[in-house]
């Protein structure tokens, strides 16, 4: 089963959860990531691996020297960002695993020019994809802008800020038409521009989109997201949200995903723990 090609995707209701958030063209903790669902794997417990988003535009050349790289961005790290997606696109073609849009991955297929590392941070990731461009693109509008489980837990990319009513409607949404909006008035551009730019949002905000996330009588559990970065790895918001960093902005010893029992119904943030539903992503880093 493939679970692109649709704004909403429906996670299965059995198996373990692998989510993680913002890789930014780190090869390394993606590979990590890999590992950790093979492991699952081997030990017979169906994994399902999440990406929220954000897995391409990585520091640029004039960082490659560690001596130039500042604290903020955590571990030093060499942006892979082309190996990366081109690598994801083959392995989950048979592997349960799915991306959901991150605000980066927008800039290639009608959202705005991003700027972090270079002016135009889609055109240089384009360059360097060469004959996989197009290819890598219509995989990019596959991903859904959500994912929805039966364990109450909801994923977007960045904070529950916006919401569509219900599914239907999040499966009329497009991605395209957003080029010429400025950065400022993404979060006020409508569902997409929300979850894919918000860093914040009330608990109203959430409670409202798990209202319209449900796939039972009763409204989903909390939110994951990431886009921001939390430098504990990740701060629970109220009942409602967690936002967790796996990846980008981190030191190692720092970075969590999260793994869930998808045959558990989870009622708050509150029932994920350190060690078992948080866990880190390098277990023996040293601080």
């Amino acid at each position: 089963m493939s679970w692109f090609g649709s704004m909403v995707a429906r996670l299965p209701s059995a198996g373990v959860l692998i989510a993680a958030t913002d890789l930014q063209g780190n090869l390394r903790d993606y590979r990590a990531l890999k590992e950790v669902y093979e492991d699952e794997e081997e030990q017979g417990n169906e994994p399902f691996l999440l990406l929220c988003g954000d897995l391409v535009h990585g520091p640029g050349p004039g960082l490659a020297d560690p001596r130039a790289w500042p604290e903020h961005l955590g571990t030093h790290y060499l942006d892979r960002s082309a190996e990366l997606v081109i690598d994801f696109e083959e392995w989950s073609q048979d592997r349960r695993a799915i991306a959901i849009m991150g605000n980066h991955e927008h800039a290639h297929i009608g959202g705005p020019r991003v700027s972090k590392f270079h002016f135009d941070e889609a055109a240089v990731l384009d360059a360097s994809l060469g004959t996989h461009k197009a290819r890598i693109h219509d995989f990019m509008r596959s991903w859904p802008l959500i994912a929805v489980s039966a364990a109450g837990a909801v994923f977007t990319h960045g904070a529950p800020k916006l919401t569509e009513p219900d599914l239907e409607a999040f499966e009329k949404l497009r991605y395209d038409g957003f080029d010429e909006i400025g950065l400022n008035d993404m979060y006020s551009s409508g569902t997409v521009g929300a979850l894919l730019w918000a860093r914040g949002a009330t608990p109203d905000d959430a409670r409202a989109l798990l209202a319209a996330t449900t796939l039972d009588d009763e409204p989903a559990a909390f939110v994951g997201f990431g886009h921001d970065v939390v430098p504990e790895g990740y701060e629970k918001v109220g009942a409602e949200q967690i936002c967790f960093s796996t990846s980008f902005g981190l030191f190692d010893p720092d970075k969590v995903y999260l793994r869930l029992d998808l045959s558990n119904r989870y009622e708050s943030v509150n029932d994920l723990r350190d060690g078992v539903e948080i866990r880190p992503l390098y277990p023996d880093a040293k601080r």
